[in-house]
């Protein structure tokens, strides 16, 4: 029975709240102000929706007129600031500008054509893998691939998902492979009030019957929806737009959704909002995206001990208006007894001058072949996603964005953020500037790390005379030397034709994940120009890996095994294959993140046996970490 509360203010004293309760009926909105300047949102709506392989197949045509209100609700809402920037200055101190050398790095394991969108501009690819399966969304559209390219739903058109509530776009898919269950998400505004839709799967079958939720969010267009998984809930970032006003709101704001809750079904599962800075702390000046932060999105061994913080990261950057070239990190720490969330600085970093600013927000800044108007660079944010791995020692974040190097060349900023486990300290740990002088674009950049620590970027590529937008990628090895992309660059895609009738859209973001399974497949999508002479998008999945000479670990670790599984009281825990003798650091945890058993074993010929008591665990999935510095596995273990 969720809560309506009151607020009361008396002159000289503190908010005092006043609470009653009412039914659930799974219809209409309540509102709950807490305390940390939070709210706490109910859904309107509440359902179990049918299995998606059973739900309408999406009709190409079928969203045209949609798409015309999408150009110029876009047009519209994307602010031009007041803010005036520095005097053009395209000077970066790290730019790297050849590619790596090594040819350690691997062409596509698997390659395919995603699902083509002519209904939208821009398609917004991404996607997510698990054990068995590629999901990929596109505006409006969700798409099941198992993991060799065959389609094993077609796509979805996901206003059926939505219970006869417009799709307006913007899907946003995530697998929290913590509890073995897929996430969605879309906006809708063409009815007032705007709404937040999010579902989650019943199963790990992204196929079947999803719990919908469906959260009121007033005259607030939430546009650029980005989620990560957490601990504590599902967080959210958006751009928060007054379609009363065509403004943006100050202050934007900040949600969690309350995952543990999502994952049961439950029908009271809420959003709690909290403000965030005013500008010109936070938003983004004259770039084309203006306020788009993001949080850390938790990837590989295990979640974050249950308590934990997330963090909001953006950048100032002088030449887009801001008073510093920074990173600037907010911590968020959640409540979810009393329903706060509370928003506090915790540190910026100083980092070398770059230009993020391209055209005031005009979309007209990357060049094609034949097509001098050029298209969005996505100025103003960290790209999505903002992948955080947990280590023996320490934590990693990885990120990047978009730099202006003049003449409509692009390039891309990135940055290893490393926390100590003892003292929770951030610093950065490495910094570069991808940009090869070859006279390239590159740009719409996702950046993730696998299990060893080695990093992977991929983005979208093009130039104004011979080349197309396509897809590449390159990488770097943990022990590699620092702020280097050390790896040659690869083709996923070669474009073959320009992009003419996207209304100077792109993106608006592509993603690069890691598999699971093995802790060391990339994979990827993105949008490439592939239709020769449509004038359209399409979109290309794409898995790698990264090889070569680790001289931070050794290769031999990438054929450790590792193997967990109940016997009576005991969960017994074996690996074998392992890279050296080194003294190891065996946990186990809970879907939650809870840490619940830590030990220290020593492997004899490079293999080892050891036990966990489990005999006052619940029925339920866990998983077991083995770590040390720069070299971890994990595994899934269920308790019966």
């Amino acid at each position: 029975m969720p809560c309506i509360s009151i607020p009361v203010m008396k002159s000289f004293i503190p908010f005092i709240i006043l609470s009653f309760c009412i039914p659930f009926s799974g219809e209409g909105q309540s509102t709950v102000s807490t305390q940390s300047n939070s709210t706490y949102i109910h859904c309107t709506r509440f359902y179990i929706s049918k299995p998606m392989r059973d739900l309408p197949d999406f009709k190409p045509g079928m969203h045209i007129k949609k798409e015309a209100e999408d150009k110029m609700r876009k047009k519209t809402v994307r602010p031009k600031s007041s803010i005036s920037h520095a005097p053009v200055d395209y000077t970066d101190p790290i730019r790297q500008a050849s590619q790596g050398s090594a040819t350690g790095i691997d062409v596509p394991l698997v390659n395919f054509e995603g699902t083509d969108d002519a209904a939208f501009d821009p398609p917004d690819p991404n996607g997510a893998v698990s054990a068995n399966y590629y999901v990929q969304g596109i505006n409006i559209m969700y798409t099941v691939f198992d993991k060799t390219g065959k389609i094993i739903l077609p796509a979805k058109d996901l206003d059926s998902l939505w219970k006869g509530d417009p799709d307006d776009g913007d899907v946003v898919v995530l697998y929290d492979k913590f509890a073995d269950r897929w996430f969605l998400s879309e906006f809708q505004i063409s009815n007032i009030p705007n709404q937040l839709c999010v579902a989650v799967s019943k199963t790990n079958d992204p196929t079947g019957a999803y719990y919908v939720w469906e959260y009121a969010m007033g005259p607030t267009y939430p546009d650029y929806p980005k989620y990560s998984i957490w601990t504590d809930g599902y967080y959210l970032t958006f751009q928060g737009i007054n379609l009363k006003s065509f403004s943006p709101n100050v202050p934007q704001q900040v949600g969690v959704l309350e995952r543990n809750e999502m994952l049961k079904g439950n029908p009271n599962a809420g959003l709690i909002l909290a403000n965030l800075p005013t500008p010109p702390d936070f938003m983004g000046g004259r770039n084309s995206l203006f306020s788009a932060p993001k949080t850390l999105d938790c990837d590989a061994s295990a979640l974050p001990p249950y308590g934990s913080p997330n963090y909001l990261m953006f950048f100032e950057n002088i030449a887009s208006g801001g008073y510093s070239n920074s990173i600037v990190m907010y911590k968020l720490a959640t409540d979810t007894t009393l329903h706060t969330l509370t928003v506090s600085r915790a540190d910026s970093f100083q980092v070398p001058t770059f230009n993020a600013y391209f055209s005031d927000g005009n979309q007209s800044d990357i060049s094609q072949p034949g097509y001098d108007t050029g298209v969005d660079a996505l100025d103003g944010t960290f790209n999505f996603r903002v992948p955080y791995v947990r280590f023996t020692g320490y934590n990693s974040v990885v990120l990047s964005n978009t730099v202006n190097l003049g003449n409509k060349m692009a390039g891309i900023r990135w940055y290893e953020l490393r926390q100590n486990n003892t003292t929770n300290v951030w610093s950065i740990y490495q910094e570069g500037t991808y940009a090869p002088n070859d006279g390239v674009s590159r740009w719409n950049g996702a950046i993730c790390e696998d299990y060893d620590g080695d990093i992977a970027l991929a983005y979208s590529v093009s130039n104004g005379t011979n080349v197309y937008p396509g897809i590449r990628y390159t990488g770097r090895l943990v022990g590699d030397v620092l702020n280097k992309m050390t790896f040659i660059e690869q083709t996923a895609i070669t474009g073959t034709s320009t992009l003419s009738n996207v209304n100077h859209r792109w993106g608006d973001y592509s993603e690069l994940d890691i598999d699971p399974a093995d802790g060391i497949t990339f994979w990827c999508t993105n949008e490439y120009g592939g239709s020769s002479n449509s004038g359209d998008q399409s979109t290309r999945i794409f898995s790698f890996i990264l090889f070569g000479n680790k001289s931070g670990i050794d290769e031999v670790q990438n054929q450790a095994e590792l193997k967990a599984y109940q016997n009576g009281n005991f969960l017994e825990v074996k690996a074998t294959g392992l890279p050296t003798n080194e003294n190891l650091i065996v946990n186990l945890f809970d879907i939650s993140g809870r840490q619940l058993t830590t030990q220290s074993v020593e492997p004899v010929s490079n293999m080892f046996e050891t036990k966990i008591n489990a005999s006052s665990l619940p029925t339920g999935v866990y998983f077991v970490r083995i770590g040390r510095l720069n070299f971890q596995k994990v595994i899934k273990a269920v308790i019966n």
